[in-house]
């Protein structure tokens, strides 16, 4: 059973959350209520809660304030929290110390996987934790503790495990894509069970978009990455009635600066994203299209290929920071293919002599694989192209390729 800690100032809205969790047939929810920050203080540290769900505008104590005082609490600062506000507070509150932000309103399906998200990744530090100490403790006894050490390792990866099975529920759903991108196929292959590479999608006022991302690292700190790149891409367009490719990047940037508080000091971290993204108008046939570091790859129904390179600058903090991104516009037409990737395909070392795929190689594969009508042919192509490639090999980044055909 899991101990929820609600903190909202709103007895409908803590009704409701309640609700939420009780139609959860496959978890059991020890249910707490705070109405203000300062009685949500007081409550964690008697109750110890295994998460805490907590409202930013609250009286008496807001939010914020609230998660600063829970965080600077040795006994009680590991608890996970989860931020939840109806405007656009994500920066602030993952700056006070919370783990995630759930913006208002949300569905009970949204609510019950973050809550599960961060609470197996809350099991996951614990473990890697304890494991550590359990080690340098026990050094000179490492041969009579093997079994119990391999016991571990298998706990934490049927974790990392689940992990990935939270982060793919993150993603959008097959059913999602579908309405969305009529004709594609997804390559996606994480070096680990969770990725930092991501796909996107969202559609809004007759406009589909679509983006690829790759997050600094792979594992569960790219993963983690992945989670506010998504929410961030959504809290941008379900603030926004109009926008275009390169505005949405140039948002994103702000974000994530203020997420990792870069200011480009020695030592600080250089976490941040490259992505591509297009924006298609159904009406016209008209494709915007902004990369940030990444190109798209343009193959026209007659077999022409054509790159669009994106520009050469990351999602986070670079020095020529209020350089705008630039957006490409053309048009498609029926029979048109595009594709969207990441670095981890060109970059896998392989084949007889050790060496990259390599971007050349990679282009041709692209327009090897444009030739079939068939999107599962494709991707027939490009896995097992890959596969013969990386045989006897380690893989050594995440890799993502996504076509669509218009």
């Amino acid at each position: 059973m899991f101990k929820i800690l609600i903190s909202d100032d709103s007895l409908s809205f803590r009704a409701l959350v309640e609700k939420m969790l009780s139609e959860d047939s496959n978890n059991n929810y020890q249910v707490s209520f705070a109405s203000n920050g300062r009685e949500a203080c007081t409550m964690a540290y008697h109750l110890r809660p295994d998460l805490i769900l907590i409202d930013i505008d609250m009286p008496v104590m807001n939010g914020i304030e609230a998660i600063k005082k829970i965080k600077e609490n040795n006994l009680i600062k590991r608890t996970p929290i989860i931020g939840m506000s109806s405007s656009k507070q994500f920066q602030e509150a993952v700056a006070a110390g919370a783990n995630d932000f759930l913006m208002k309103p949300f569905d009970r399906y949204e609510l019950i996987m973050r809550i599960l998200l961060n609470l197996r990744l809350a099991k996951i530090g614990d473990g890697f934790k304890k494991q550590h100490e359990l080690l340098k403790a026990q050094r000179q006894e490492a041969i009579n503790q093997r079994d119990i050490i391999l016991r571990q390792q298998k706990n934490l990866t049927d974790d990392l495990n689940y992990a990935g099975f939270v982060q793919n529920a993150i993603l959008p759903s097959a059913r999602d894509i579908n309405m969305i991108l009529k004709d594609h196929f997804i390559y996606n292959l994480p070096k680990y069970k969770v990725s930092g590479d991501f796909y996107w999608t969202a559609r809004k006022n007759g406009l589909s978009m679509v983006a690829v991302g790759d997050c600094t690292g792979h594992g569960m700190s790219g993963a983690l990455m992945t989670m506010a790149g998504v929410a961030f891409l959504n809290e941008i367009i379900n603030s926004n009635d109009h926008f275009s490719a390169d505005q949405i990047l140039n948002d994103l940037r702000v974000k994530v600066i203020h997420l990792m508080n870069q200011r480009g000091e020695i030592g600080e971290l250089s976490n941040g994203m490259d992505i591509a993204i297009c924006v298609y108008d159904e009406a016209t046939h008209a494709v915007q299209f902004a990369g940030a570091n990444n190109p798209l790859y343009f193959v026209h129904k007659g077999g022409h290929f054509e790159e669009i390179k994106g520009d050469r600058m990351p999602i986070g903090f670079f020095f020529e920071r209020d350089q705008p991104f630039t957006r490409k516009d053309f048009h498609i037409s029926d029979g048109d293919t595009i594709y969207l990737f990441t670095d981890g395909y060109p970059d896998q070392f392989g084949g007889p002599f050790e060496k990259k795929f390599r971007y050349n190689q990679f282009r041709e594969l692209i327009q090897q694989a444009a030739f079939y009508t068939s999107m599962e042919q494709q991707l027939e192509l490009i896995k097992g192209t890959m596969d013969n490639w990386i045989e006897g090999y380690e893989q050594i980044d995440d890799m993502l390729v996504m076509g669509i055909r218009f």
